[in-house]
């Protein structure tokens, strides 16, 4: 790699953004991410889209998953991201979502975003509660929600106060994604026995 292609040093990234090509390549990912996802995005494709040259990225963001992040707080990209579907059983309900979140989270390269998100949400600041806002507190609400659903369907048949089981449902999903502890079947399962024991 070249020295015009390697990421700029932070002293370089602190320089004056042009806001019309810092809009540009916020949009340029943003509508990459929508095509072919984390994955297949590179800061090539984006600067490219953008009209601007690769280290004007690199310039202002470390990585591409930096620049992804930047559009997610600032809304230039739509994380779907909900809780759980409701198809009544709300064991196997929350079985699969937890599934498909903790496939998406592993998968190859998309870590790497996983990564930046939460080292935007550890620092203080407003990308920090702009993820928050985006990202997490959707999660919360649609795990609260769902429990909320079951209880108004099944009186008294809940374990614990449903807000509690959400946030504790919530609070091993960000165990998982921060600090890269198995959520495998048997992890799944035992949550699931505190928090939506099966019918006896």
């Amino acid at each position: 790699m070249n020295a015009a292609s390697e990421p700029a040093s932070a002293e370089q990234r602190g320089r004056p953004r042009s806001e019309r090509a810092r809009v540009a390549v916020l949009t340029a990912a943003a509508d990459l991410m929508l095509v072919g996802g984390f994955e297949h995005l590179t800061v090539e494709g984006i600067a490219a889209a953008a009209g601007v040259g690769k280290q004007t990225v690199y310039r202002w963001w470390g990585s591409k998953a930096e620049v992804v992040v930047e559009a997610i707080a600032e809304k230039y990209l739509d994380v779907p991201i909900g809780g759980p579907v409701d198809t009544g059983d709300l064991r196997a309900d929350l079985r699969a979502w937890l599934l498909e979140i903790r496939d998406r989270v592993e998968e190859g390269d998309t870590s790497r975003l996983v990564q930046a998100i939460m080292s935007a949400l550890a620092a203080a600041g407003e990308t920090a509660e702009a993820i928050d806002e985006a990202l997490i507190q959707p999660i919360m609400t649609g795990l609260d929600a769902r429990f909320h659903a079951h209880d108004r369907a099944h009186p008294r048949s809940l374990p614990a106060p449903p807000s509690f089981l959400a946030e504790t449902v919530g609070a091993n999903l960000l165990l998982h994604v921060m600090f890269g502890r198995p959520l495998d079947e048997e992890r799944i399962g035992r949550l699931l026995d505190l928090v939506a024991p099966a019918a006896p």
